[in-house]
């Protein structure tokens, strides 16, 4: 089998060669017949574009083989299945609603890519929260902070601590790139909220115990140094803070948005057709 797969990647490539210069007509006459499924057939021709150019010989024969194993299978399958499609279902009125649920897709993602307006205000995040918060009552303790461990013998521990110190953009911005390379873990963000059990989990047993806001440390145990700034927490069974939904919010109103867009859009053309008269109704 395997021979004679080589021997048709061969033929894959006089083909590939003779095309530049055969006619349409030529290259039927001279294609290869590799598989027949009933009375379905798999030609040589149907394989073009599909073995890379780096590929050696054996590597193309395995890949046209598992290519001709697998039409041939999903073939028989869909051969049972026509043969056993109900009498009762319109496959020709399935193809046309598929067809047209794919366009109206297309254009409804080009309409939302060039006329949605993606910007959203604090206001209205924060109407959104107003009229929400309820629904989203915190289920654990929450908090604001800024952490990092990294190993106690990473490089210039000396300038993560006057970074660390500063506590300004510039510094922040040195000890965000530092991180990014070095840390283990960090969260340098102020705007982020997470689960307090999820912070903990980053430090020994026991070290976040005595949280409170505006608390700050460092520690070093073990191979890792820590350091914490606790900005603001929240406890459990109370109303979130704004920032905690607001990524939710966003897609919430972006989300209502497209919707509204896509409304507009067939109502503009209803009233647009209605006026011209390109609507019957009988």
């Amino acid at each position: 089998m395997l021979q004679n797969i080589t021997i048709l990647i061969i033929t894959i490539g006089l083909i590939s060669i003779s095309s530049c210069i055969s006619s349409e007509k030529e290259e039927n006459i001279n294609d290869v017949l590799l598989a027949k499924v009933y009375n379905k057939p798999l030609y040589l021709s149907e394989l073009d574009g599909m073995i890379p150019r780096t590929a050696t010989p054996a590597d193309s024969s395995l890949i046209v083989s598992a290519f001709i194993e697998r039409w041939v299978r999903e073939n028989l399958m869909l051969y049972e299945a026509e043969r056993n499609v109900p009498k009762d279902l319109n496959i020709d009125k399935l193809v046309r609603d598929y067809r047209a649920s794919l366009i109206l897709h297309n254009y409804e993602e080009m309409l939302i890519e060039s006329d949605l307006d993606s910007m959203i205000s604090e206001q209205e995040i924060l109407n959104y929260f107003n009229e929400h918060k309820t629904h989203f009552q915190l289920e654990t303790n929450i908090m604001r902070c800024n952490f990092m461990k990294l190993d106690k013998n990473a490089p210039q521990m000396d300038k993560v601590e006057e970074w660390w110190e500063a506590d300004s953009f510039p510094q922040l911005k040195y000890l965000t790139q530092y991180c990014d390379k070095n840390a283990i873990v960090y969260q340098l963000e102020d705007s982020i909220w997470l689960d307090v059990d999820q912070v903990e989990a980053e430090f020994p047993k026991g070290a976040l115990s005595s949280m409170k806001e505006g608390k700050e440390f460092k520690l070093t145990e073990g191979d890792y140094k820590y350091f914490i700034r606790i900005m603001e927490i929240q406890s459990k069974n109370s109303d979130p803070p704004v920032g905690y939904i607001k990524a939710h919010a966003t897609k919430y109103i972006l989300h209502n948005r497209k919707l509204k867009l896509i409304e507009d859009k067939k109502e503009q053309l209803y009233q647009k057709s209605d006026r011209k008269g390109h609507i019957k109704i009988y």
